[in-house]
């Protein structure tokens, strides 16, 4: 898988053993070596992004890690509809989050809290443009991290 961004890790949440099966055999059919890691199914050296749409396109229920939580951002721009003044610490902590869940917070790290708020309300503002655009991991690393 050739990217914009690789990840030298992705982790995929599934919500059972049935699905986690599912998963691996999306995976595997792609060419992929998934790996069990407690609760996780892993994909190394890939783009999250991609491998959350070979799962989407196998039918599989598991999603990445970042995609799941860059849809949590996401809704809570939303659900704030612009009201981010003074913010700053709830947008960090959902971007740590993110970089924690994914298993890559020692390899980014969230921008100053005033970037932060600035890049949060730009997206905002682009959510309401384009009517609830995707966010890729890309895009997601450009307006919120910094490699450490």
């Amino acid at each position: 898988m050739t990217s914009a961004r690789t990840e030298p890790v992705v982790r995929i949440r599934c919500p059972s053993p049935e699905d986690a099966a599912r998963c691996r055999r999306v995976l595997e059919a792609a060419g992929l070596a998934p790996e069990e890691s407690l609760t996780w199914l892993l994909v190394r050296d890939a783009d999250p992004d991609a491998v959350n749409a070979l799962l989407v396109a196998g039918g599989a229920h598991g999603r990445t890690t970042v995609r799941e939580d860059i849809g949590k951002l996401v809704g809570w721009l939303l659900d704030r509809q612009g009201a981010l003044a003074g913010r700053s610490r709830n947008v960090k902590s959902l971007v740590e989050r993110t970089l924690s869940n994914a298993g890559l917070a020692e390899r980014y790290a969230p921008l100053a809290d005033d970037a932060l708020l600035a890049s949060a309300e730009a997206l905002y503002r682009t959510l309401l443009a384009e009517g609830a655009p995707r966010v890729s991991w890309d895009r997601f690393l450009e307006l919120f991290c910094a490699p450490r």
